[in-house]
């Protein structure tokens, strides 16, 4: 794996419109990208200090997490299942599990491209609508890359696997009082963000939100703090049509997931259950 210490922060932007839904290409983080020049107004934030200081006034989570991904089983063993073939191929594209005691359902997996692979996995708290999990499959390998968990059926955090190494290196979390996209019932980006670039356990980027402006803060030296001199500003005012959320890319080549999404896969299922 290349250093990713190495490389200029003039970094590609992300075209979020093409990573959702998982069926629209298999666009596995579809990124787009944009000739450096384009990356205008690139500001180096000498303001914000090493170790736990804020970047935007607020303060730097710093460490390490589980890369873990962890799938979460959808059993049909002692419930009740219900199929469906959406597109009269004779192949069930989408299997609903019920507790057969209360009826409610707990679980169900869905194949959006119709090749036999699961592409979404989603879970539901008790009532058996509101969704506390989701697992998405990006590639043709029926492998999960990301995972969405869900508190009162609100996102508040997200975890990417963006290199294909089958392990987590992108970490996002969501105010769940945010304003939502019409569109996708999810707020349109994170308040934060962490990543590890290089893939040895330790996060080497933080990402925070205000408004339209996200500041990336990266750890060059790799003593697992942010440094001051390597610290960048997108959006707002200080870059004129930037995307704020134009993540750099992973030492693989493949860039981080974008934090808002074209549209939801759960809008490709039946309309009676896994509401947003």
């Amino acid at each position: 794996m290349k250093d990713y210490r190495d490389r200029p922060m003039n970094e590609p932007r992300f075209d979020s419109s093409r990573v959702w839904p998982c069926a629209a290409g298999r666009a596995l983080r579809g990124v787009a990208a944009v000739a450096p020049a384009t990356l205008v107004a690139l500001v180096v934030c000498a303001a914000c200090g090493g170790g736990k200081s804020g970047v935007g006034g607020s303060k730097l989570p710093e460490g390490a997490h589980s890369e873990a991904l962890d799938h979460e089983n959808c059993s049909d063993s002692g419930h009740q299942v219900q199929t469906l073939d959406t597109n009269s191929d004779g192949k069930d594209d989408i299997r609903r599990v019920f507790d057969k005691g209360s009826g409610k359902e707990l679980c169900r997996v869905v194949d959006l491209n119709h090749d036999g692979k699961p592409d979404l996995y989603e879970y539901f708290e008790s009532d058996g609508s509101t969704v506390r999990r989701r697992e998405f499959c990006y590639d043709d390998t029926g492998v999960v890359n990301a995972i969405e968990h869900y508190e009162g059926g609100k996102l508040v955090r997200r975890e990417f696997d963006t290199s294909g190494q089958h392990r987590i290196d992108t970490w996002d979390w969501f105010d769940p009082s945010a304003p939502t996209d019409a569109k996708t019932g999810k707020p349109k980006h994170p308040s934060r963000r962490e990543r590890d670039t290089t893939g040895d356990g330790q996060v080497d980027q933080w990402w925070t939100w205000d408004g339209d402006r996200v500041t990336i803060a990266y750890d060059r030296t790799g003593d697992g703090k942010p440094d001051p001199e390597a610290t960048i500003v997108l959006g707002g005012a200080d870059d004129a049509g930037a995307s704020p959320a134009a993540p750099a890319t992973s030492d693989a080549g493949v860039a981080a997931p974008a934090p808002a999404e074209a549209g939801s896969p759960t809008a490709s299922l039946p309309a009676d259950g896994g509401g947003q």
